[in-house]
Order: C-alpha cells, then sequence, then structure tokens
C-alpha cells in the first residue's frame, strides 16, 4: 500500500467524500520481491479505508506485466488493458503516475505512456 498511501490516497479520499464512483485498477500485483499476496491484501484493505467497493478493484497477474525495475512492459498491452477498462466501466478521468514515475521506476513510466495511448484513442 505504501505507494498508494503516499502518492494517491489524499486524491482519492478527496473524491470518495464527493460521492465520486472510484474504480481501480492495478496492473500489477507487485511480486518483484515475492510479496504479490501482501500487496494484493494491502490494496483490498486501502480500498476498506478509502471506501472504493471492492467489485471496483481489479489487480492483474499477466504473465507480461510482472512488476520490477528490468521488466519493461509493452505500451501495446498497457494500452489495450487500460482501454477495456476505461471503456466497460465508461471512465472519464484517469488518476495515474506522472512521466518519471515513482523514484523513476519503469513500469510507472510504462503506465504513464499506456495512459496517453488510451487518451490519444479515446479522445478526438
Amino acid at each position: 500500500m505504501d505507494i498508494l498511501d503516499r502518492f494517491f490516497s489524499p486524491t482519492i479520499n478527496y473524491l470518495a467524500s464527493n460521492a465520486c464512483n472510484l474504480h481501480m485498477l492495478c496492473l500489477s500485483t507487485g511480486n518483484a520481491d515475492g510479496m504479490g499476496s501482501i500487496r494484493n491484501n494491502e490494496l483490498h484493505r486501502a480500498c476498506a479505508v478509502l471506501k472504493v467497493p471492492l467489485q471496483q478493484l481489479k489487480i492483474l497477474n499477466h504473465p507480461n506485466l510482472q512488476d520490477g525495475f528490468g521488466q519493461l512492459w509493452s505500451h501495446d498491452l498497457l494500452t489495450e488493458i487500460i482501454e477495456e477498462e476505461v471503456t466497460k466501466h465508461d471512465i472519464h478521468t484517469i488518476i495515474t503516475f506522472d512521466n518519471y514515475g515513482v523514484s523513476g521506476h519503469c513500469n510507472h513510466r510504462d503506465v504513464h505512456r499506456g495512459v496517453l495511448y488510451v487518451r490519444l484513442l479515446l479522445i478526438p
């Protein structure tokens, strides 16, 4: 929950307190150090605290999206997954990492690019 807690929870808290319909998509279990199940449990607890319905949390464990500094993620795959979720849930706003991510983490940077590509696809 460290990244969620330090970077995203203030915004999520604000949006939840203003009755926004929130969905959370986590593109990896965060299993780089064998802590995937712990990260999974942390996300479930965070959703409870932040009042994000558990049925609106999706955590992926895709073989091509494994967490790690040496693991580059396909922007095409990310775009496909993110676009599918955005369309499926009629999402209009995405909160994600900036182009540097947290501490320059390559996976965070890849997610940022994937979201940018989705934006280019969906906004005329």
